[in-house]
């Protein structure tokens, strides 16, 4: 018997091609999208748990209070992890990490820019899991001026030769001794390193600064006991700070407070400043669990309304096999066994595509998944779960109602229109489009924050900006001979210099602004310019003047300040008030006073997430960062001038550069790849509703042709029938757009609070989303609607 199943279940595939393709093929699409983003969201769940150690592994991070602002970073100083160490018991380990970001690296010949170098503690081998293929991790980083390469970066400088011993020169300035090689660092980590330098390094350099109890400029982590209660720990670091950083917190008029942050959750919840590289987000995670579930939804709702549809076709065959004598529960599981034939068909077709397109995805994504990451146990269980599923509720209907008919009934007259007319077909076709309305408002909405952000006037001009960052001390020296000589190029209309760049982080540091006392400091952003910085930029001057070369005393003496500040400080006229600003000395920090000579009109310095806050710009000769404006036209040929040039008169320095309007936008990349994705969800989603609502109207059209046919023969037009047949699914839009409207506006205005300056959700988009929905609908049903209209009546009559 079950290979005379097998047999009738390929006849009727064989015998209905079209309802069986819409029906395999909206399945398997619905079922690849689905394992897509499970492979994502699996990627994105996995971040930092290859470590060993994972769960015990947790970050350390301040709460600084001043002033009544609060900042939280993932940031320490430099004596909390030996102390840490020594004082409690619960912290069996711990590492320091100093981010240094660029740096000019050369062996002989060889000289490349490395974006990933950090100096660290040689315990990071212990902390973390980075094998070491070369060297000895118990020792590699304990020497100053030792460094630890990548596989990937020994392989760059070195080729086959053993790179243990070897110097590589950082920044022309400094040799460093390769002592260790590691494996590549896997992708799915929160910072990922090539060249790890030895933190004893910076206490050769500058052993004053790194005795200050006070400068949070690095990264703590701790590795804690098995079992380690964290509030337990947590509620200890109060009297740990007063008894090591107390007298200097007080002195500085502001307080700080420790929390721990799990190594597994820094990912896709930790949005705090200045985090060492970009993270994901949770919520991402969880919208896009969401579409696949919404596009398995339409993929389910689709195989289930045509199976269901389609079964009061087979009356006739099940009152035929019951006179016959076949038993109620035969009948039934030749039913189910057909659906479930047709969900393992569509799970094969599934895997066939994601194997064939898994590299788009992965260009789309930006990520390096396979198909491997499907075959886990608990993914095989709950496909083989969710094939049941599928099958049992598609097959249901005609294995236990079919199966109940009384054959003389059925033989007598077949049932005509089955459940096509019923309510639970039309609730499965309006969830359907209710769901591809909310995803097309969702990715207009999408691209108009998009839009919005990448539009929004900053309040500085980014084009045509050329950014050569990494300038080291030797081209400090000859700075202004350097910017005179580029400045004299063809195409270049200015040169400036300065710390950082709008799009970068910049530091933050305490501020004693005037008619403020010290139990009353504020935080600011702040950072360091040359005179030509502000009009290079198109930074405009809303009160006093700019830093200015004929002003021998600005050096020592001024500094420019935002609106933002000036508002908050409640300065109504913010030139020539004094600001005091905590700096270091020989006496460990203290207070420096300067006058505000300008303020300049608030412009972004960072993406659209957050608002624009009180900002502290000083004046400096000392900058690690080139700024070029460069004339629209002949951009190659100005740059190819400003290469050449380059080499002339810096030919130690790469002339490494970016455009600052790509790397501005570059802060909106998650945002760009989500908008991506979820268009090319919505797109899936609308062409599996479409392959539906094809069926039910070619399934609609076949059930109604001789009623088609009796009204074209009482005088009936071709419009008046397709009228007839579309005017039931244009219903059923409607029903789906009010439903679908408010939805989606819910959803869209909760993803739109992460943007301090955004868009609208225009009533246009509701509209337009409808509209779309509702040609794409028509445009679906137009082919069986015309079809059954321009049908020869006889054709439909002749056996009445």
């Amino acid at each position: 018997m079950f290979k005379n199943y097998l047999k009738i279940a390929f006849r009727n595939i064989l015998r209905h091609k079209g309802y069986s393709f819409i029906n395999i093929t909206g399945l398997a699409i619905g079922m690849a999208c689905c394992f897509f983003i499970l492979l994502w969201v699996a990627d994105e769940l996995n971040y930092d748990r290859y470590h060993e150690n994972a769960d015990r592994i947790y970050r350390l991070c301040i709460d600084v209070e001043t002033g009544g602002n609060v900042v939280r970073a993932p940031a320490s100083n430099v004596l909390t992890a030996p102390a840490m160490i020594r004082d409690f018991p619960e912290v069996v380990n711990a590492v320091r990490i100093y981010v240094v970001g660029k740096s000019a690296i050369t062996f002989g010949e060889k000289q490349f820019y490395e974006k990933r170098v950090f100096y660290a503690d040689n315990s990071i081998f212990d902390v973390f899991t980075f094998p070491m293929v070369k060297g000895d991790p118990k020792s590699a980083l304990l020497n100053p001026y030792t460094v630890v390469v990548t596989e990937e970066i020994a392989e760059k400088y070195f080729g086959d030769d053993d790179p243990i011993g070897k110097n590589l020169k950082f920044n022309n300035e400094d040799n460093f001794t390769v002592s260790g090689v590691v494996r590549n660092v896997p992708r799915n980590s929160h910072f990922t390193f090539d060249i790890l330098c030895s933190f004893q390094t910076l206490y050769s350099k500058d052993r004053a600064r790194m005795e200050r109890r006070i400068g949070f400029d690095y990264l703590t982590y701790l590795l804690l006991a098995d079992h380690c209660d964290i509030k337990t720990l947590e509620q200890k670091f109060p009297g740990f700070i007063d008894k090591y950083m107390g007298a200097d917190l007080e002195a500085g008029g502001f307080s700080l407070k420790f929390f721990l942050q799990p190594l597994t959750r820094i990912h896709l919840h930790s949005h705090m400043e200045f985090e060492i590289s970009g993270n994901g987000d949770i919520a991402y995670v969880y919208l896009f669990s969401g579409i696949a579930l919404f596009i398995l939804m339409i993929a389910c709702f689709n195989f289930i309304n045509l199976s269901t549809a389609r079964a009061s076709t087979r009356a006739r065959e099940v009152a035929m096999r019951k006179t016959l004598g076949a038993v109620r529960g035969r009948l039934i599981r030749q039913f189910l066994g057909e659906s479930v034939l047709f969900s393992l068909l569509s799970l094969a077709l599934a895997l066939i595509m994601v194997e064939l397109f898994i590299p788009l995805f992965n260009s789309l994504a930006e990520r390096k998944l396979n198909i491997d990451g499907l075959f886990t146990p608990v993914l095989i269980i709950g496909f083989a779960g969710f094939i049941l599923l599928v099958g049992l509720a598609a097959g249901g209907y005609p294995a236990f109602f079919l199966a109940s008919f009384r054959p003389v009934k059925v033989l007598k007259k077949s049932m005509q229109g089955g459940i096509s007319n019923s309510r639970f077909r039309r609730i499965l076709v309006v969830t359907q489009f209710v769901i591809s309305i909310t995803l097309i408002i969702s990715t207009i909405t999408i691209y108009n924050q998009l839009d919005f952000m990448k539009n929004k006037k900053l309040g500085f001009n980014k084009e045509q900006v050329v950014v050569i960052p990494g300038l080291d001390d030797s081209i400090q020296q000859s700075l202004d001979s350097i910017k005179e000589e580029l400045a004299g190029l063809p195409g270049v209309t200015a040169v400036a210099a300065a710390s950082n760049v709008p799009g970068e982080a910049v530091g933050k540091n305490i501020f004693i602004p005037e008619g403020y006392t010290e139990e009353q400091t504020q935080l600011m952003n702040h950072f360091y310019v040359d005179h030509d910085y502000i009009p290079t930029l198109g930074i405009e001057i809303a009160a006093g003047r700019n830093f200015s070369i004929e002003h021998e005393t600005d050096a020592n003496d001024a500094v420019l300040i935002n609106e933002t500040a000036a508002k908050k400080f409640g300065w109504e006229n913010a030139v020539g008030k004094t600001i005091k600003s905590l700096v270091p000395s020989e006496k460990g920090m203290s207070w420096e006073t300067r006058r505000v000579i300008g303020v300049v009109k608030d412009f972004h310095l960072f993406s659209l997430h957050r608002t624009i806050e009180p900002l502290y710009i000083g004046l400096t000769s000392e900058t690690g960062t080139l700024v070029i404006r460069i004339a629209s036209d002949n951009i190659m040929h100005t740059m190819n001038r400003l290469k050449n040039k380059w080499k002339e008169l810096v030919p130690h320095h790469i002339f490494d550069y970016y455009f600052l309007d790509e790397s501005f936008d570059s802060q909106y990349r998650a945002e760009e790849k989500v908008g991506t994705l979820t268009l090319s969800f919505s797109m899936l989603a609308i062409f599996i509703g479409c392959l539906g609502l094809f069926g039910m109207s070619s399934y609609t059209s076949e059930q109604r042709k001789r009623e088609i046919g009796i009204r074209k023969v009482l005088g009936a037009s071709v419009p008046g029938i397709m009228k007839l047949i579309s005017g039931e699914f244009i219903v059923l839009m409607v029903i789906a757009c009010i439903i679908a409207w408010p939805t989606a506006y819910f959803i869209m205005s909760k993803w739109l609070q992460d943007f301090a300056y955004r868009t609208n959700i225009g009533l246009w988009i509701f509209i337009m989303s409808g509209t779309l929905a509702l040609v794409i609908a028509l445009i679906t049903i137009s082919y069986q609607s015309i079809k059954a209209a321009i049908t020869n009546p006889v054709e439909a009559l002749r056996y009445e």
